[in-house]
């Protein structure tokens, strides 16, 4: 059994669409740290694409909320843990489930060697086992270049969290945030940056690397923000 995991971004769609013909359905891991519209597109692009949506979440134990009560706000060095309790842990709950009907599932995954330097170090084949499941990425070695192309030749809509964040949105746990992300949620999702910003107060700390939620919701001027310019022309 092949089920595609589509998040929502670029690289889950294109490795979906691609395995369409193969797979028996698509995972979406609702983390609880998503943002909305992004969850609305899986939900719309599954639709439209006819392919079969299961949904899993964290269970009550291991939300977002209660890894930063245990451990501080995710970063790096453990980015592993914060995976387990928001998607591989479900993942894995859902595929037990899943094995009356067969009990070999192979997860069709986007991930690429060109999409970081941490990704280079760490995916050294498509095809590998994590946290006893299996896992198969179809365009492991593609290019961005290749991905865009791709979207574009069979008219792919992307989620429309790329205008405002350049990514999908449907995990922003703050391990691997950048310059200028919190800014940027700050700004075009206050919905979420709020409930970021009181975490920070209630357990006293920091979301991500660079600045805190609470510090840029306090940012006033968007020439501050990183990208800025071209997310107002479209030009990204």
């Amino acid at each position: 059994m092949k089920i595609g995991l589509f998040s929502g971004g670029k690289d889950s769609l294109v490795a979906c669409h691609l395995m369409q013909n193969e797979l028996n359905g698509v995972l979406y891991c609702k983390t609880g740290i998503g943002i909305p519209e992004n969850f609305e597109y899986v939900k719309q692009t599954c639709k439209k694409l006819n392919w079969k949506l299961n949904i899993v979440e964290p269970k009550e134990t291991e939300t977002y909320e209660n890894f930063v009560k245990k451990f501080g706000f995710p970063h790096a060095g453990i980015h592993s843990v914060i995976m387990g309790y928001l998607k591989y842990h479900p993942m894995r709950k859902w595929a037990k489930t899943q094995a009356k009907k067969d009990n070999n599932i192979i997860f069709i995954s986007g991930w690429r060697k060109a999409e970081s330097k941490r990704r280079m170090r760490t995916i050294k084949k498509a095809k590998t086992i994590m946290e006893g499941m299996t896992f198969l990425s179809p365009i492991a070695n593609w290019t961005n270049s290749q991905v865009w192309n791709y979207i574009k030749k069979n008219n792919l809509e992307i989620s429309p969290v790329y205008k405002t964040m350049h990514l999908s949105g449907d995990c922003l746990c703050g391990a691997f945030s950048e310059l200028g992300e919190s800014e940027l949620l700050a700004t075009f999702h206050k919905e979420l940056a709020e409930e970021i910003a009181k975490l920070e107060k209630k357990y006293h700390g920091r979301w991500g690397n660079q600045s805190s939620m609470t510090g840029a919701m306090k940012q006033s001027k968007i020439s501050n923000f990183i990208c800025a310019d071209c997310i107002i022309s479209g030009n990204h």
